[in-house]
């Protein structure tokens, strides 16, 4: 049997940690399983092995491993903070903000511990939490740019921008060279108003590296906001060189540059999430009329649609790797749909070519309004749609408990959820409350199809939603719908007025005050009323109306 001493364990434990460093993982990775071998309770090979095992890609096996070391050496801040690390990886976020808290109790002055506590906090939706968590770490390390960065942009998610803006301003007087930090002050000035002094920013970051992508997809959205529409798509172009862009598409056609398509075959391929591809699928029509024949490759749930609205074009389904017919060399030009407006949306004017561009099922859609003429009994059939699916972009968008009843409680209205997810737990808190939930139709889920969402909804008389994919489809079909906005809105809606630049029959009723939806929902009151008016003259006769 060998014996190993102390200083042998060392030598193998030094010769391991310079593979890790030079690179040769699997080198490192056999050293440090040979040292647990004969040391099993070596705590620190445990933290190597699974700080290793995250760079390899073995998620799984780097928790076991760092939760070896936690157990071994349980007052090793670093071996709390690298399994915070690794559950981050696997999606568990809420046992890595223990494992966070844990190394921050630990080592009080560790920035990182604080840093990555608060932004599993963010991920989960929990903004509060992560302000306060970003706070006491600054009361420990208050010279910390980063997390002076994070808490200016937390605040600013909860749209607190005066406190976000003095916290990000601080940021950069503490790191007045950090890309980074630059950017996060030029992005929450963008969303503040002051686009000149965000644009300034990132003109300077853009000339310092013309490769700055972010910066650039930043500067496109400050651009858009003033109605600057070239500049806006032209630097827009640069979200598919950010490596926050996951929705990139290799085709082997040269890309459409707006020369004439008289004659020619173009193949559009959708990105993003579906709502965008709503939204840029507003030009579509202004394509098939221009090319001799168009191609589109789309999410799947709204090939159906398509398919049925563009019965002239080829309707593929998104696959990975894509339908073959789509490297064809009969193809003259390819083109992602969000780069199209910088060839056909080039002025305010240009998107008045918008008009809605969707066929529901005409079979289905009778159904449903039949169906639901029934249920309302003479009642106004609105949908209502009051959250969003993302949890953390979505926290001042979506309608508090006491706001939804608010609403709901608008007589002559009969309602009909169009939400998405999960929604039992307010459907029973609306009860809970006293007030009628809308009534939830099971046949329609939308996160499967939403074909049957299309006619549903077409079966309505109006809809009413805060801003997320429901109102890019009611508005593509050109059903009346008032989209309740935040007062800080996405850079797609603009900052002011109450026509909607995409879908013509969205009317945009905005916050005053952060936070305060009252005066909204004074508006779709209002908005109700003169649809009830509508409806009432063209049955010939108007029908009484109650305030709210």
């Amino acid at each position: 049997m060998v014996i190993f001493s102390d200083n042998d364990i060392d030598d193998l434990l030094t010769k391991a940690v310079m593979h890790h460093q030079t690179g040769r993982l699997k080198d490192a990775e056999r050293a440090y399983k040979i040292i647990l071998e004969i040391e099993p309770k070596n705590a620190s090979a445990w933290i190597n092995l699974g700080s290793l095992q995250r760079s390899l890609g073995a998620k799984k096996d780097a928790v076991s491993s760092l939760e070896n070391a936690v157990e071994l050496a349980p007052t090793h801040a670093g071996a709390h903070l690298n399994l915070g690390n690794a559950l981050t990886d696997t999606g568990a976020l809420r046992p890595a903000a223990r494992a966070y808290a844990t190394a921050a109790k630990i080592a009080p002055y560790a920035a990182d511990a604080y840093l990555n506590w608060g932004d599993a906090h963010t991920r989960m939706g929990d903004l509060n939490g992560a302000v306060s968590i970003f706070q006491n770490g600054l009361l420990r390390v208050p010279s910390d740019h980063r997390l002076m960065s994070n808490l200016g942009n937390t605040l600013l998610e909860l749209h607190d921008v005066n406190a976000a803006l003095v916290h990000l301003e601080a940021a950069v007087k503490i790191a007045p060279t950090d890309t980074t930090v630059r950017r996060n002050l030029a992005n929450g000035l963008r969303i503040a108003g002051y686009t000149k002094r965000s644009i300034a920013i990132l003109d300077a970051l853009i000339s310092e590296n013309v490769s700055d992508d972010k910066s650039k997809c930043l500067r496109a959205f400050a651009h858009f906001s003033n109605e600057c529409f070239i500049p806006a798509w032209t630097d827009y172009a640069a979200r598919m060189q950010s490596p926050d862009n996951l929705s990139y598409r290799s085709f082997p056609q040269p890309k459409w540059n707006g020369q004439t398509l008289e004659k020619k075959r173009i193949l559009v391929w959708g990105e993003q999430a579906v709502g965008d591809e709503l939204m840029f699928g507003t030009i579509l029509p202004d394509l098939v009329n221009q090319a001799g024949h168009v191609i589109i490759e789309t999410e799947f749930r709204l090939q159906p649609l398509l398919e049925r609205s563009f019965p002239e074009a080829e309707v593929f389904c998104r696959t990975n790797p894509s339908a073959q017919r789509l490297n064809a060399r009969d193809i003259d030009f390819q083109i992602a749909i969000g780069d199209i407006p910088l060839h056909l949306r080039r002025e305010r004017a240009a998107f008045s070519h918008n008009l809605p561009y969707l066929d529901a099922n005409r079979t289905e859609t009778l159904r449903f309004a039949r169906r639901y003429d029934d249920l309302a009994a003479g009642q106004l059939r609105v949908g209502i749609s009051w959250r969003s699916g993302n949890e953390r972009g979505g926290v001042m968008r979506n309608l508090d408990t006491s706001s939804l009843i608010q609403l709901l409680k608008i007589p002559n209205v009969w309602w009909l959820s169009l939400q998405y997810g999960e929604i039992e737990e307010d459907i029973a808190s609306l009860k809970d409350a006293g007030c009628k939930p809308p009534h939830v139709d099971t046949t329609v889920d939308s996160l499967k199809a939403l074909d049957p969402l299309a006619a549903q909804m077409s079966g309505l008389d109006m809809v009413v939603s805060i801003a997320n994919t429901t109102v890019h489809l009611a508005g593509a079909l050109g059903i009346p719908t008032a989209a309740m906005l935040p007062s800080l809105t996405d850079w797609r809606w603009l900052t002011k007025g109450d026509s909607c630049l995409w879908y013509p029959s969205v009317v945009l009723l905005r916050q005053k005050t952060s936070g305060d939806w009252s005066t909204v929902l004074e508006r779709v009151d209002a908005e109700i009323k003169s649809t009830l008016c509508q409806k009432g003259s063209e049955k010939g006769g108007p029908q009484e109306i109650d305030s709210f």
